[in-house]
C-alpha cells in the first residue's frame, strides 16, 4: 500500500470516528405535558406529567412536581412512595400516581399567587427529564355590589383579577371624571376588592348610573352594573365568579364603552 493510500485510508477512518460520536443518543424516555393553562378563577386545575419510555427496564429513581423556586410540591421516590408538601402552594391541591405512567398534581381554587411555572423532574436509569407547565389566571371577578343613596352611587367589585378602574355613566354621559372616592384592597392571594363612589347627589329624571369594571392590562370591560333610581340594583355581565358570557346587548355596550374610551 503506498503513501498516498495510506493518508486516504487515515482520513475516512477519522471521518467515520467523528461521525459515530456525533450521532444522537436514541431517546429512551419522554416526559409529556401541557405547554400552557389558562385558569377561570377559583376553579381547580389538574397538571399531568406524562411518562413514556421506549426501553424495556425502566427505573425511576426521583419524579417531581416543582414550583419555579425549587419547592416541591410532591414526588416519589425509588420505591414507588409518593409524598405531598401541601404548605407551599396558597391554595389546597392533591396528587395522584400511577406507577411508571403518570404524576398528577391538582390545585384546588387556583388564587393569582399560584400563577407561573410549574417543572416535571425525572431522574431514571433512562436518564434525566425535565418539562414544563405555565399557569395563567383569567381575569375575574366574584361579585358586584351597586347601591345609591342621596350622596350618590356606589359600586364594589369583589375579588377581582387582574387590577381595575370603575367607570361610571349616566345615561349616556360619561361621569368617570366627576368627583369621586375610590379604595382598593388587597386580599390574600392577590385578588383585589375595588370602591368606587361618586360624589353627585341623584336628581329624578336624569337617568340610571352604570358602573363599569375596566380591566387595563387587557384594555376590556370585564362587567358591568346598572344602578337604577329606584328598586334593586342589577347586574349585567358574566356570573358571579367572572365566568361566562356576556349578555349580547350589554357586549355590544361594554365594546363601545372600550373603543370611546381607547379614542
Amino acid at each position: 500500500m503506498n503513501l498516498f493510500t495510506q493518508q486516504t485510508v487515515i482520513l475516512w477512518l477519522r471521518v467515520a470516528v467523528t461521525l459515530s460520536n456525533t450521532e444522537p443518543t436514541a431517546e429512551l424516555v419522554k416526559l409529556s405535558t401541557v405547554d400552557s393553562l389558562i385558569v377561570p378563577c377559583h376553579q381547580s386545575v389538574t397538571l399531568q406529567c406524562r411518562i413514556s419510555t421506549f426501553e424495556e427496564g425502566l427505573s425511576i429513581y426521583h419524579l417531581a412536581w416543582v414550583l419555579q423556586d425549587g419547592k416541591y410540591l410532591c414526588d416519589v421516590n425509588a420505591t414507588g412512595v409518593m409524598r405531598t408538601h401541601p404548605g407551599n402552594t396558597p391554595s389546597a391541591m392533591e396528587c395522584s400516581y400511577t406507577p411508571q405512567t403518570q404524576l398528577s398534581l391538582t390545585l384546588l381554587q387556583v388564587q393569582p399567587l399560584e400563577q407561573g411555572k410549574y417543572l416535571c423532574k425525572l431522574r431514571s436509569n433512562h436518564g434525566v427529564k425535565e418539562t414544563t407547565t405555565t399557569v395563567k389566571l383569567q381575569e375575574c371577578y366574584r361579585e358586584a355590589q351597586p347601591s345609591i343613596s342621596d350622596e350618590g352611587p356606589t359600586c364594589t367589585f369583589t375579588e377581582v383579577y387582574p387590577d381595575g378602574e370603575v367607570h361610571w355613566f349616566q345615561g349616556p354621559n360619561n361621569v368617570t371624571g366627576d368627583p369621586k372616592i375610590k379604595t382598593k384592597q388587597v386580599k390574600d392571594g392577590k385578588f383585589l376588592t375595588i370602591t368606587s363612589s361618586l360624589n353627585r347627589k341623584t336628581v329624578s329624571g336624569e337617568g340610571a348610573y352604570n358602573c363599569s369594571l375596566w380591566i387595563p392590562s387587557t384594555g376590556a370591560y370585564l362587567t358591568s352594573s346598572l344602578v337604577p333610581e329606584h328598586g334593586e340594583a342589577r347586574v349585567e355581565g358574566p356570573n358571579a365568579n367572572g365566568a361566562g358570557a356576556i349578555g349580547s346587548v350589554w357586549k355590544t355596550f361594554l365594546v363601545l364603552l372600550s373603543t370611546l374610551f381607547l379614542v
